[in-house]
C-alpha cells in the first residue's frame, strides 16, 4: 500500500475514496434474500442503532433481510456501475437504505442512493427508513421509491418535490424495550457536539456547570448507557443522545442543530410525551428542566403505531 492509501473496515482503500481492489466483485447476496438492507460504514453510536434497529423490525416482520457487507456501498462510491447493474439485475427484492442518512445533507449517502437507485428494476421496490431532509434528492423522485421521514417539516417538503412519502418516527425507538431502564438519578449530563465535527454542529451559548461530551459519537451504547444512568436529566444537541436518555427514561432537553432536524422531530413526535421538551434560548433552560415529568410513554409502541401500517401499505404496493 502506498502512502496514498488507508484501511478502512480492513479493506484497502484510496484517500479520494475509491477502493484500490475491487473486493466486492466477488460479493452477493444471498440468493434467499427478500430484502437487501444498505448502510454506510464509517458510522456512529446513533448510526449503528438505527440499523440494528431496521434489521430488527424487518426479521420480526417476517421478511429475510441481508445486512449488506459494505460491498454494494463501496461499489456505488467507486462508481463500479458495471457491477451494481449485473448485481440488481439478478436481484429480484426490495432495497432498504437505513435510516438517518439525512437526506439533501451529506454527500456520501446521497452518493450511494444515487447509484443504487439509477439501476432499480421495473420490479424493484424502494423503502428508505426514517429519515430528516434538507432538501430533495433527484434519485427519490422515481416511481417505486417510498421514503419515511421522520418529522413533519421533512415530509411536507419531500412531498412538495414530488416524492413518496410516510411519516414515521425515528427508527431508534423500535429497540427501546433493549435499553436498560434507568429513571431518577440527580444532576444533568450535557451530550455536546464537538466543535467542527460535522456541518450541524453550533454554538449554543450554553454554559452551566455539568458534565459533558460528544457521547454518540465516541462511544459504544454500553457505555453510553452506563455515563447517562447516574443523572436525572440529559441536555443534548444529537437526536440520538436524546433519544437514548429517554430509553433510559431519563428526562430529556434537546437542543437545535443547524437545520431543522431536532426542532421537527421533537414538534411532530415527543411534544405531547411526558419527560422531554425543546430549548432553543438558553435561558429558557432551568424553568423547562424544572417543568418535566418523568417520561413513560412505551417509545416502541409510538413507532409501530406508524410504520406497522406504514411498512403494510409498502408491501402492498407491490
Amino acid at each position: 500500500m502506498d502512502g496514498n492509501a488507508a484501511t478502512v473496515d480492513g479493506r484497502a482503500a484510496t484517500v479520494d475514496g475509491r477502493a484500490a481492489t475491487a473486493w466486492w466483485r466477488s460479493t452477493r447476496p444471498p440468493a434467499t434474500a427478500e430484502a437487501l438492507l444498505l448502510w454506510k460504514r464509517n458510522a456512529n453510536t446513533g448510526d449503528l442503532l438505527i440499523v440494528d434497529a431496521c434489521e430488527r423490525y424487518l426479521k420480526d416482520r417476517r421478511i429475510d433481510v441481508w445486512r449488506s457487507d459494505g460491498s454494494i456501498e463501496d461499489a456505488a462510491e467507486a462508481g463500479d456501475n458495471a457491477y451494481l447493474a449485473d448485481l440488481l439485475a439478478s436481484f429480484r427484492g426490495m432495497l432498504m437504505f437505513a435510516g438517518g442518512g439525512n437526506i439533501g445533507l451529506y454527500a456520501e449517502n446521497e452518493t450511494i442512493r444515487a447509484a443504487v437507485l439509477r439501476r432499480l428494476r421495473p420490479w424493484q421496490r424502494c423503502l428508505v427508513f426514517p429519515q430528516s431532509a434538507l432538501r430533495p434528492e433527484p434519485a427519490l423522485l422515481r416511481p417505486g421509491v417510498t421514503v419515511w421521514c421522520r418529522d413533519a417539516v421533512s415530509a411536507a417538503m419531500l412531498q412538495q418535490s414530488g416524492a413518496r412519502t410516510e411519516l414515521v418516527p425515528d427508527i431508534a425507538l423500535y429497540l427501546d424495550e433493549l435499553i436498560p431502564k434507568r429513571p431518577g438519578g440527580e444532576g444533568c449530563f450535557y451530550i455536546k457536539r464537538a466543535p467542527g465535527g460535522d456541518i450541524e454542529t453550533i454554538d449554543h451559548g450554553i454554559d452551566f456547570d455539568a458534565p459533558r461530551g460528544d457521547l454518540t459519537w465516541e462511544l459504544s451504547l454500553d457505555v453510553i448507557t452506563e455515563t447517562l444512568a447516574p443523572y436525572e436529566y440529559v441536555v443534548s444537541d444529537r437526536l440520538h443522545g436524546a433519544l437514548i436518555a429517554l430509553m433510559m427514561r431519563k428526562k430529556v432537553i434537546l437542543l437545535p442543530v443547524a437545520y431543522h432536524k431536532t426542532r421537527a422531530f421533537w414538534e411532530t413526535w415527543l411534544a405531547a410525551v411526558p419527560g422531554s421538551a425543546y430549548v432553543d434560548n438558553p435561558a429558557d433552560l432551568p424553568a423547562r428542566m424544572a417543568a418535566l415529568q418523568p417520561p413513560t410513554r412505551d417509545l416502541a409502541a409510538l413507532f409501530r403505531e406508524r410504520a406497522d401500517p406504514a411498512l403494510d401499505r409498502f408491501l402492498l404496493a407491490g
